[in-house]
């Protein structure tokens, strides 16, 4: 396939850049003019003559600030390209301070969307497309005032083919449109909300309106105007958004689900079905009683989501997509037994997954759970009683103490009971699921070749009714699964574990725990050094306040300063020390290498057990202790969780991390790891070394800090008119504190920068960095997501550039080449097939 490069319609590009710049300054424009209007009758003329003689800068100012955003949408524009080539997607974009370029791999696409805006397509015959991979929340892939947009749309779709994924829509399954009174509903429920904050802003003025009657028919013309207005613009909105939402159409088929939605401004999009990796369906009160579901299908990557709204065959499209990736995973075992291709192919779907590892998955196993009562009565009674002294201690009347216990314990009792019965945790075929039906219904499904990490969590009280609970984190990013007290049987872990693909029967190694006085001390001395400094600032300020405070109050400080010095630097370490050699015994800590898969268990009242398969870790990142070969590991697995805020924005936060501390040969062992996930030797060879420029990140700092010291220099000079021998002395103790303090910080600073930098070896990328505990962080090349290249302003004046490396599963950036000379030519070596 040849490249193809494409480049957005200039003038609909222009325009629709503008249209907003152009609305705001002609905003401004019409409010200045009544502004000057309106002055006239303020009596002043003195004011008016002024206001009118600036009148021709304010326009000149305001004209000048649109031809600014002209010539900003002309160098947006310029730098604007897409390319499409076999098995790559390149996007670059930037403006006149900054210049970025974006890589995408076709195999590690999630879901591809195509807009046509209303008015820019009706005008301009334009629409753009988004490309969403699963290594990023947010689409990095904007095609913008494309004129071949459906063009384009296809052709992803055929060189997506030719990357090993299916998409012919070969058999329809299921059509889902939403229902009706879903969608009634739905905008019932916007109205509602709109009318209680109108009558909420305007109460004040309808209540002064009818305390005088005759004010009140003197303007009820105008409320009726303005109401009539206000109904004419909700009517129009209501059937917009009606026509909008009754228009959604999803299909799903063997190989892809494809859904379209919107009245005026049409999208589409589709999810190839290699990709789908969660399925939710979700019921609230009213919902359930109507029979209507809002079903969640989730791709890889955070926040990668199609909600089939209001529609009323939910469980049947869980079953329905539960069936096609069945039939399209296969397991290792399957592919080893070399099946012969009919048998293997299911007649329906015609094709199996070619984009992802083989696991050796056990789909024999099949079971159902519930929570334990007996565990869930005694963590009730528990509950209670600690709600209830909350509740005692704010009453503070004896005479309530055991009603209060009572109605508390009997209200987390009924809670626990109603948990208990409707709380189901199911393990099918290919998938894990959890579904809570009272009053309301959430149906969660995770299909087992998706999930990434299974962390088994027990305390005291389930050791007693020998239960447990397990967390479920997929890499399709929406949310965990959790089985809460559930009672184990003899092979429960085994049995979950051998679900997704874990066999603990694999040979092993336990590594080396160390945990030492040495150790202790050198895994620390980070917070020391920071404790210890702080002691000392607050040393020289509390002799730099002597000459101000009186001598009582001063005594108490010194107490205080005392406790403080006892409390960090002799009880916390001994406390901690004692809890260490317990916490980290072989009996309560334990970091364990198996062939495909990493074992870490650690706890003592709370304990947990974190499993991922090597084909799920990310990114190995090893911190080594100063002056010994010890330190940590952290092994980052797959599968970032995306959370809703109040505003429905999309907050990403990390899943599992595995962290292991307190091991030997620590760069030996991060060695040993990425040799595991490569399945071979990773070679140390250096294709490319390059590091951080210090002059970025110290430039701002720089100029901050001499702002503050010509500060202090000034208000000493201004005050020491007032200030006696004494308090001049402390103040200049304080000031030259302050300054040694901002002279620290800065050449740590640098300090820190300096130790950085950035290998491209033959088989990963690494970064390291470290002025106390060294740091070194590896990426091999086929963890990679995409990469992105930036130069910001800065980074034009010092020459120099970030280089962004996402992985699958994440949520956010997972590596970052920060302020490197280097920037072009380490994007250059990553973005290589």
């Amino acid at each position: 396939m040849e490249e193809m490069i494409f480049k957005p319609k200039k003038i609909s590009y222009f325009i629709m850049k503008l249209i907003p710049e152009f609305i705001f300054t002609l905003v401004l424009i019409i409010s200045y003019t009544i502004f000057l209007i309106a002055s006239s009758n303020f009596g002043n003329d003195n004011f008016v003559k002024n206001l009118l003689s600036v009148s021709i800068y304010v326009y000149i100012i305001l004209g000048v600030i649109f031809v600014l955003s002209f010539f900003w949408v002309y160098f947006c524009y310029k730098k604007e390209k897409y390319i499409l080539k076999q098995n790559k997607i390149i996007y670059h974009y930037g403006n006149i301070f900054s210049d970025n370029s974006v890589e995408l791999n076709i195999d590690k696409i999630t879901e591809v969307t195509m807009i046509l805006p209303f008015v820019e397509h009706l005008i301009f015959k334009t629409g753009k497309i988004q490309i969403k991979t699963a290594g990023s929340m947010a689409s990095k892939t904007i095609f913008s005032n494309l004129i071949e947009v459906k063009e384009v749309y296809e052709k992803i779709q055929e060189i997506m083919r030719t990357n090993g994924f299916h998409l012919r829509k070969d058999k329809l399954v299921q059509e889902a449109k939403p229902h009706s009174l879903g969608v009634l509903f739905e905008l019932g429920g916007r109205i509602i909300s709109g009318f209680f904050i109108l009558v909420i802003f305007f109460l004040n003025d309808l209540v002064e309106l009818q305390k005088d009657i005759n004010e009140f028919q003197k303007y009820l013309w105008v409320l009726c105007l303005v109401g009539g207005i206000i109904a004419l613009i909700a009517i129009s909105i209501f059937i917009i958004n009606y026509l909008d939402l009754k228009r959604r159409k999803y299909e799903v088929y063997t190989d892809s689900i494809f859904y379209t939605n919107g009245f005026l401004t049409k999208i589409y999009s589709f999810l190839p079905m290699e990709k789908v990796s969660d399925v939710e369906n979700k019921q609230g009160f009213f919902s359930k009683m109507f029979g209507l579901h809002d079903i969640i299908v989730s791709s890889e990557g955070v926040d990668n989501q199609v909600v089939f709204s209001n529609m009323t065959e939910g469980e049947t499209l869980i079953k329905n997509i539960k069936y096609l990736k069945d039939a399209i995973t296969l397991t290792e075992t399957e592919i080893l037994e070399e099946k012969v291709e009919e048998k293997k192919v299911d007649e329906v779907v015609g094709f199996t997954d070619k984009t992802d590892f083989a696991g050796n998955y056990d789909r024999q196993f099949s079971a159902t759970y519930s929570m334990y009562l007996p565990r869930v009565i005694v963590t009730s009674v528990f509950y209670g009683f600690c709600i209830s002294v909350f509740v005692f201690f704010y009453i503070q009347n004896i005479g309530y103490i055991l009603p209060i216990f009572g109605i508390c314990t009997l209200v987390v009792l009924i809670k626990g009971i109603l948990d208990v019965n409707f709380n189901t945790f199911i393990v099918d075929k290919n998938t894990v699921e959890h579904r809570y039906e009272f009053l309301t219904n959430n149906h969660k499904t995770f299909t087992i070749d998706k999930i990434t990490g299974v962390e088994f969590k027990e305390n005291i009280i389930d050791k007693i009714f020998k239960t447990c609970s397990v967390k479920f984190l997929s890499i399709g990013g929406n949310g965990y699964i959790n089985f809460v007290s559930v009672k184990k049987t003899a092979t429960f872990y085994d049995d979950i574990l051998k679900k997704v693909g874990i066999d603990k029967k694999e040979d092993f190694e336990d590594l080396e725990v160390v945990f030492n006085l040495k150790n202790f001390i050198l895994d620390s001395i980070l917070a020391i050094i920071i404790i210890l400094s702080l002691f000392i600032l607050s040393l020289i300020s509390i002799i730099g306040l002597s000459g101000f405070a009186k001598e009582d109050a001063l005594a108490g400080i010194w107490i205080l300063f005392g406790i403080l010095v006892f409390v960090f630097f002799i009880l916390i370490p001994i406390l901690g020390f004692i809890y260490g050699k317990i916490a980290y015994s072989k009996r309560f800590y334990r970091q364990r290498l198996h062939k495909s898969f990493y074992e870490s268990e650690f706890g003592i009242i709370f304990q947990s057990k974190i499993y991922s398969l090597f084909k799920n870790i990310k990114s190995v990142e090893a911190i080594k202790y100063p002056f010994s070969s010890a330190g940590v590991i952290k092994l980052d697995v797959a599968g970032d969780v995306a959370i809703k805020d109040q505003k429905s924005q999309s907050i990403s936060f990390a899943g599992i991390e595995i962290k292991a501390e307190f091991l030997e040969n620590i760069y030996n062992l991060q060695n040993k790891i990425d040799s595991i996930l490569e399945k071979r030797t990773v070679s140390e060879e250096i294709l490319e070394k390059s590091d951080q420029s210090i002059w970025n990140s110290t430039f701002i700092l720089i100029i901050l800090f001499i702002a503050i010291i010509i500060g202090f220099i000034y208000l000493s000079i201004i005050l020491s008119s007032e200030l006696n021998s004494e308090e001049i002395s402390g103040l200049k103790v304080i000031g030259v504190n302050v300054i040694i303090s901002a002279f620290i910080i800065l050449a740590i600073r640098i300090w820190y920068i300096k130790s950085k930098y950035y290998l491209l070896q033959k088989d990963r990328v690494l970064t390291g960095s470290g002025i106390i505990n060294k740091s070194k962080k590896t990426i091999l090349y086929d963890r990679i997501n995409f990469v992105e290249k930036n130069q910001g302003l800065l980074g034009k004046i010092f020459g120099n550039g970030i280089v962004q490396i996402y992985t699958v599963g994440s949520g956010n950036v997972d590596m970052v080449l920060e302020d490197s000379k280097d920037f072009r030519k380490l994007y250059d070596n990553l973005k290589k097939d």
